[in-house]
C-alpha cells in the first residue's frame, strides 16, 4: 500500500534552487522537469520513455523531507548492494574504493537492482521497473554491480602525473567530492541535462572535451599525431567522426566492451587489438578514416599474430619478456597516445611527416614505447625506446628469445646458434649486420652504389615486415634458404648488395670472392643463407676471428655438424649435402 510522505509542490521549488552556478542554462533540459530524471507522469524523456503511470510529483524519486536515509541529502532511495566490482588495472595509481557519497546515490538507481518506483519506507510508485538495459553503451544507463567496465569512482584525484591540476578542473565546473574524490557528479549533474547525458560540459562539438579536462596524456600533443583529435582542434584529414570523437574513438566512459583501459572492442572481452583493428585500422571500418589497413597485413601467412594473445599484455610488465609472458599485441610496439606520423615509413627520405627517420632512430609510430637496450636492461628515464631495435628486443633478447628456436622447424640450424639477438648483434661479435652498431670495413663493400657512403646503420624493418608478409620470417622480400635452391635471385639480399659485383667476374669492379660466390650461388644453387647468417655471429665458443668473418655461420642442415671457414685463406671444410664426401675447398 502506498504511503505518501511528500508535501505537494515542495520539490518543484527545490529543483530550481539546486542548479549549479557554472551551468549556462538553456531552454531545453536546464531544469529537471525536461530531463529523463523526471520519472513522473509528466516525464518520459530518454531513449526508453521511462515514467510513472500515476505519480505527478517529480522529486519524490530521489528526495524526501522526512525519514530520509543517511547516505545523502534527504535521500529517499536505498541500494540493496553493499559490494560492487570496481574498475581495476595493474597501472592505476588511485585505486578506486567501494562507491560512496554521490556515486552510491546514483547507483541506487543505476546499478539496476532495485525498481525505480521502490522508495524508502515501502513507498512504491506504479509503472516503474528497473532501469532498462541497452546493448548500445552510449544509451545504457543500467551499469550493473560490475563497475569494472566504467570509469572509476570514489578514487583520489591527482595521483597520476598525467592529470590537470585541481584548479583547472574547478574553472571548468568539474567538482571533486571533499575536494579529493572523483565521483559520478564530477562529470554528471543529475538536475541539469542541457548538454545531454547530464554532462557538466558541452561536448556536442568536441565529444572528448570532458575527458581532456582531466586527462593530460604525455606526448599526445605532438603535431604529427593522428590520434590527437577532437572537435575543431585539428585537421580534418583524420576523418570527421574521429575528429569529433577524439578520446572516445577508442574509449568509452561506461559499459566499455573491454574494461581495462575502458576500450571499445568488436565484442565484449576482446583484446586490445580489436580496439585498433576493428575500429580504425581495417582500412574502412571507421567513418572517414584515412588509415593504414593493418588488419589485412596481420592476416597474412606470416605475421605478429596479435589476435592469439588477448589480454596478456600488461603496461608495466617486466622487460625483456620471459617465455611465460610470451605475447605480441599492438601496444607492445605502439603507444597510442604518443604515436604519430613523423618519419613514416622508417628510413624513407620523403616521409608522411618530416623530419625523416634515420636508422636506428625510432620514428613517430614507435614513439613512447618501452624498450630494452643491447645489454638487456630496460631503457632509463621514461623507459621509451630510442632505437627501433630496442622495441624488437622486448621479445627477441634474453630468455624469451629461446621460443623462436622451436617455433619453426624450417629455421636454419646454425653452427654458432642462439636466438638471443643481443648476443648476435653485440659489438664484440665477429661480424654482424649494422643494426645496433655502425658497419665496419667500409672499403670495398659490396653495397649498391647509392648506399656506398650513406648506409652505416640499418633497421630491423629493412628486412622484416613487422605487421605481416607472405614470406617466411616475415621478410619484406623473397630470400630462399633451402638447398638446393630453385631461386634465380635473392631480392632481399640484393636490395642492398650489388648482385653483379658479387656474382659476375666480367663486371667491373667485382668482388675478390666473385668466383666463390658465382660457383656457389649461380652454378650450384646454394642459397645465401647456407653460409651467411643475416643477423650476426653470436659471441660463443669458437665464433672468433677468421672462422666467423663476413657473417659466415654455416647452416648445418647442409654443411654437416663441424664445418670450418678461414677468411684469410678463402677456404672451407664442409661435408653434408654441400660437399659430398667432405674435404677442403679453396676459392
Amino acid at each position: 500500500m502506498k504511503r505518501s510522505l511528500f508535501p505537494a509542490g515542495l520539490f518543484l521549488l527545490a529543483a530550481t534552487l539546486v542548479m549549479p552556478a557554472y551551468a549556462a542554462a538553456s531552454a531545453q533540459g536546464s531544469r529537471i522537469l525536461n530531463t529523463p530524471h523526471n520519472l513522473s507522469i509528466s516525464g518520459g524523456g530518454g531513449a526508453h520513455n521511462v515514467k510513472s503511470t500515476d505519480e505527478a510529483r517529480i522529486c519524490v524519486f530521489c528526495h524526501t523531507p522526512h525519514h530520509a536515509i543517511s547516505e545523502g541529502p534527504l535521500w529517499s532511495r536505498r541500494s540493496n548492494i553493499t559490494t560492487y566490482i570496481p574498475y581495476a588495472s595493474t597501472t592505476i595509481k588511485a585505486n578506486p574504493e567501494q562507491p560512496k557519497g554521490a556515486s552510491r546515490l546514483c547507483l541506487s538507481c543505476h546499478d539496476g537492482t532495485v525498481a525505480l518506483g521502490v522508495l524508502n519506507n515501502n513507498y512504491q510508485v506504479s509503472g516503474l521497473g528497473k532501469i532498462p538495459y541497452d546493448i548500445n553503451p552510449e544509451l545504457n544507463a543500467n551499469l550493473g554491480v560490475d563497475l569494472s567496465t566504467s570509469h572509476p569512482v570514489s578514487m583520489t584525484y591527482g595521483l597520476s602525473g598525467e592529470l590537470h591540476d585541481k584548479s583547472t578542473l574547478q574553472a571548468k565546473g568539474i567538482s571533486l567530492s571533499e575536494e579529493t574524490f572523483v565521483e559520478c557528479n564530477s562529470c554528471h549533474d543529475p538536475h541539469n541535462n542541457q548538454y545531454g547525458n547530464f554532462l557538466v560540459r558541452d561536448t556536442s562539438k568536441e565529444h572528448d572535451l570532458l575527458c581532456r579536462d582531466c586527462h593530460n596524456k604525455s606526448g599526445w600533443d605532438n603535431a604529427d599525431s593522428r590520434h590527437r583529435t577532437g572537435g575543431t582542434r585539428y585537421s580534418a584529414s583524420v576523418g570527421t567522426q574521429v575528429k569529433a570523437d577524439g578520446c572516445r574513438s577508442c574509449h568509452l566512459p561506461h559499459s566499455a566492451q573491454r574494461g581495462v583501459h575502458l576500450l571499445k572492442a568488436a565484442t565484449a572481452g576482446a583484446g586490445e587489438e580489436s580496439n585498433c583493428l576493428a575500429n580504425c585500422h581495417s582500412g574502412a571500418s571507421y567513418t572517414n578514416v584515412n588509415s593504414t589497413d593493418i588488419a589485412t597485413q596481420i592476416a597474412r601467412t606470416y605475421s605478429h599474430k596479435v589476435s592469439l594473445y588477448p589480454g596478456v599484455h600488461e603496461e608495466d610488465e617486466a622487460l625483456p619478456l620471459v617465455s611465460t609472458q610470451k605475447h605480441v599485441q599492438c601496444v607492445d610496439c605502439h603507444n597510442p597516445h604518443q604515436a604519430g606520423m613523423q618519419g613514416s615509413p622508417l628510413g624513407d627520405p620523403n616521409p608522411v611527416a618530416t623530419p625523416a627517420s634515420v636508422a636506428p632512430m625510432v620514428n613517430g609510430p614507435l614513439r613512447g614505447v618501452r624498450g630494452v637496450d643491447l645489454y638487456g636492461s630496460p631503457i632509463g628515464g621514461d623507459g621509451s625506446a630510442r632505437y627501433e631495435y630496442e622495441v624488437c628486443f622486448r621479445c627477441h633478447l634474453g630468455s624469451s628469445a629461446a621460443y623462436f628456436k622451436t617455433e619453426n622447424s624450417l629455421r636454419p640450424v646454425r653452427l654458432f646458434s642462439t636466438y638471443d639477438e643481443g648476443k648476435r648483434f653485440a659489438i664484440a661479435s665477429p661480424s654482424y649486420h649494422p643494426v645496433t652498431n655502425d658497419t665496419v670495413g667500409r672499403t670495398g663493400r659490396s653495397l649498391i652504389t647509392a648506399l656506398q657512403n650513406t648506409q652505416f646503420r640499418i633497421y630491423c624493418s629493412d628486412c622484416h615486415a613487422p605487421h605481416g608478409s607472405e614470406e617466411r620470417f616475415i621478410l619484406v622480400q623473397q630470400n630462399a634458404d633451402v638447398f638446393p635452391s630453385t631461386a634465380t635471385s635473392y631480392p632481399l639480399c640484393f636490395k642492398c648488395h650489388e648482385q653483379l659485383f658479387l656474382l659476375d667476374p666480367t663486371h667491373t669492379p667485382h668482388s675478390s670472392a666473385v668466383n666463390m660466390h658465382q660457383s656457389h650461388v649461380s652454378v650450384n644453387s646454394v642459397p645465401c643463407s647456407a653460409c651467411h647468417d643475416p643477423h650476426g655471429i653470436p659471441t660463443l665458443a669458437g665464433s672468433t676471428g677468421n672462422n666467423a668473418a663476413h657473417l659466415i655461420n654455416f647452416d648445418t642442415r647442409y654443411t654437416g655438424d663441424a664445418p670450418t671457414y678461414n677468411a684469410s685463406l678463402r677456404s672451407c671444410a664442409v661435408a653434408g649435402t654441400c660437399h659430398v664426401g667432405g674435404g677442403t675447398r679453396t676459392y
